[in-house]
């Protein structure tokens, strides 16, 4: 099996150049770059993170995720949905990449300012000190204290390390008002995202014994990152206007620059194999009698469509800017975080607005012909 890179390298980048959104064309290029030169630098044989060579199983596995993505990007300019749909996602961080890129700032945690909250964070803790012997009253009413020096260190880590996962202000305030609209999410082929803001652990194991601290902290670990992977960034708010604008309709959406399409041409073939050929076609005729034609069955998975301006804009306003909440600096007696979240998909809006000014000419004109 040959791994040489060159040719799907190639492909990817072509397959690109045909997405229709200049915005789609730009970020997939980059991230086909970004994740060759990953791998394969330009001076020097590629290797991992570790410095070790990589492996011949990890060079196919790579390439097959290589084909898969190019079959993907094909398919997406076919007019597939589903395909267009992930790309579209991936441009504008819903998924893949830049999602995490965008959520850089929602996930850091903001440094202690005050000396009240530099007492209380967990490295300055009564729990992250040793207690020391002071057994100053000897009366013999008193039942002398189980726990060892090593078992207290060792309650005071686990403590530490479920304090480390608990979801930063500002990403609970995002996922606060992503579950009030949740509901409203249109994802085709994936289940609906549930975000649990609240850590319900059980109280006893399958034994019915008390839940170990070690097993506490797996849990909330499993939760934090449940949430992360839900979690739906807002975009930087000259982007997201410009999104905006390409879905209500400010922005006409264009193709001129899209470069033609360079299959490569069909093989000559000779007049005995085109002979050769119709005489096995009907012959098949004869024996299996003729072949039914489009039923809706071939089309179970998807049928391609003719992208379009108005198909663009109806998978970014149900893909894209449904997912994406507009983020402004709020008042801080209302918020917090000081943060303030709206969700609007460019077209409930506008047809509200003109379900309200319809309402109004009906009034106008039962009131001049009816007084």
């Amino acid at each position: 099996m040959t791994t040489n890179p060159t040719p799907l390298y190639r492909s990817l980048l072509r397959e690109a150049s045909y997405l229709p959104l200049p915005q789609c064309r730009t970020f997939i290029k980059s991230h086909i770059t970004t994740s060759f030169r990953r791998y394969i630098p330009k001076y020097h044989k590629g290797t991992t993170r570790t410095g070790n060579p990589i492996p011949f199983s990890r060079q196919v596995e790579l390439l097959h995720r290589g084909r898969k993505f190019l079959a993907g990007l094909k398919r997406a300019n076919e007019g597939y949905i589903l395909q267009l749909e992930k790309v579209l996602r991936m441009t504008y961080g819903r998924i893949g990449p830049r999602r995490y890129t965008l959520l850089d700032t929602f996930t850091s945690k903001p440094a202690p300012t005050s000396s009240d909250e530099l007492a209380s964070s967990p490295a300055n803790s009564p729990t992250n000190t040793t207690p020391t012997n002071t057994t100053t009253n000897t009366t013999p009413t008193t039942t002398p204290s189980t726990t060892t020096p090593a078992q207290s260190r060792r309650e005071a880590h686990f403590q530490r390390a479920i304090l480390k996962w608990d979801i930063p202000p500002r990403l609970k305030a995002l996922l606060k008002s992503q579950t009030t609209q949740q509901s409203q999410f249109l994802r085709i082929g994936r289940r609906t995202p549930n975000v649990h803001l609240r850590f319900k652990p059980p109280s006893t194991n399958i034994w019915g014994k008390p839940l170990p601290m070690c097993r506490l902290k797996n849990l909330k670990h499993e939760w934090y990152n449940s949430n992360v992977e839900l979690a739906l960034p807002p975009l930087p708010p000259k982007e997201y206007n410009d999104l905006h604008d390409l879905v209500s309709g400010k922005t006409k959406i264009t193709f001129a620059d899209i470069p033609s399409s360079r299959r490569r041409p069909q093989a000559r073939r000779s007049t005995e194999d085109q002979e050769q050929e119709e005489a096995a076609s009907q012959s098949s005729i004869i024996l299996e009698g003729p072949k039914p034609g489009i039923r809706m069955k071939d089309y179970m998975s998807g049928r391609p469509h003719t992208i379009t301006p108005r198909l663009l804009r109806h998978l970014l306003s149900r893909c894209v800017l449904k997912e994406t909440p507009l983020v402004k600096t709020a008042v801080p007696e209302r918020s917090r975080t000081g943060l303030a979240f709206r969700w609007d998909d460019a077209r409930s809006s506008n047809r509200l607005d003109l379900g309200k000014m319809n309402a109004a000419v009906t009034n106008q004109q039962m009131n001049l012909l009816f007084g």
